[in-house]
């Protein structure tokens, strides 16, 4: 491994799976924190799911529509920086053919630039994946070849907002807007 993965591995692990040193950049809404996550494949499909500590909104909400470039929860592969993504994002605008004004999927990878956020979005793809959202759970099923990452390769699940962060190349840093949670 080398030293820049290593030291992302390193950052990514206290980040998502300790949640040491977290801080949230926002006053987040209940849905925000992710109590518990599951990650299983089967048949070429990824089946991911995140309970959270409320309801999470079918559409965008005052909290998203007002305080966060982009909410969403990942599911992160920690030694590669990989993520798969489920996401809201009106402020961003339209870049999902499947639904593109509520929640839809990207691939995307994150890293660190020296950036004033979490992490930086060092990549994003588009994905198709079907969710389900009942109360506090979204239940997302996405195909193992659009997610770009491997179940074995998950190593938890987390809240997160995109905020603009000039110290980022992307001008995109991620910030996570509770303590992470391991697959339970």
């Amino acid at each position: 491994m080398n030293t820049t993965k290593s030291l992302l591995a390193v950052s990514l692990a206290a980040t998502l799976v300790l949640g040491l040193g977290f801080v949230p950049a926002l006053a987040a809404p209940e849905y925000a924190t992710v109590t518990s996550a599951t990650a299983t494949e089967k048949g070429g499909s990824l089946k991911l799911s995140v309970t959270t500590d409320g309801n999470i909104p079918r559409f965008p909400d005052a909290f998203v529509n007002d305080d966060a470039l982009v909410f969403g929860y990942a599911w992160a592969d920690l030694d590669s920086g990989n993520v798969i993504l489920a996401t809201l994002h009106p402020q961003i605008g339209r870049d999902s053919n499947q639904n593109p004004d509520a929640w839809h999927t990207h691939p995307a990878t994150l890293g660190n630039e020296d950036q004033t956020s979490d992490f930086c979005v060092l990549s994003i793809g588009t994905s198709q994946g079907g969710i389900q959202i009942k109360g506090n759970t979204l239940n997302l099923n996405i195909s193992s070849n659009q997610a770009g990452i491997s179940v074995d390769d998950l190593d938890g699940a987390v809240g997160f907002t995109v905020v603009v962060d000039n110290d980022c190349a992307s001008t995109l840093g991620v910030n996570v807007t509770a303590p992470p949670v391991g697959f339970s």
